[in-house]
């Protein structure tokens, strides 16, 4: 009778193991719509819109975790309509002072996007940005980047474009050393 017992006591903790649950540390609070975790102290909140005349929605998050000081948010938009969407981001850290961001938008019906992102550390002095934009109706786009570090002197930047209805395709380039 011990050894019948035994296994399956054995086989109910096996199966318990392979179930994989998780013990959810996080409390979310509907009124709020805030997520908080009390181990950690980390808190998230996120808000959506929806409006149901002209289809169009939004929603945006946002974070902050009380031990490192970080703090993040995003937020992004559709229109079913136009089908134009839109997407934007921030995050930074107390500690490092690191900042970064990041902007993107979308039309389907011309096909033409943008893309742009920065960062900055506070260590080195150093940023970068970078942009991007394409038109497929007109054939034109055009891309950007550019580094610089105030440590070292240097800086270095390249563009690049095109117009197909002149046919020209231009590039800049340039870079600095104190």
């Amino acid at each position: 009778m011990n050894r019948k017992t035994a296994w399956l006591v054995t086989l109910v903790f096996v199966s318990h193991l392979a179930s994989n649950t998780e013990v959810n540390a996080q409390y979310y609070n509907p009124y709020a719509q805030t997520y908080y975790n009390p181990y950690t102290g980390t808190a998230a909140q996120r808000q959506a819109s929806y409006n149901p005349y002209t289809g169009t929605s939004a929603s945006a998050t946002t974070a902050y975790n009380p031990y490192s000081g970080a703090r993040a948010a995003s937020a992004s938009a559709y229109n079913p309509y136009t089908g134009t969407s839109a997407h934007e981001s921030a995050a930074y850290n107390p500690y490092t002072g690191t900042a970064s961001s990041s902007r993107s938008a979308y039309n389907p019906y011309t096909g033409a996007r943008a893309q742009s992102s920065s960062a900055y550390n506070p260590y080195t002095g150093g940023n970068a940005h970078q942009s991007s934009a394409y038109n497929p109706m007109t054939g034109g786009g055009a891309a950007h980047q550019s580094y610089s570090n105030p440590y070292t002197g240097r800086s270095a930047s390249a563009t690049e474009y095109h117009n197909p209805y002149t046919g020209n395709t231009g590039y800049h380039y340039s870079y600095r050393r104190r």
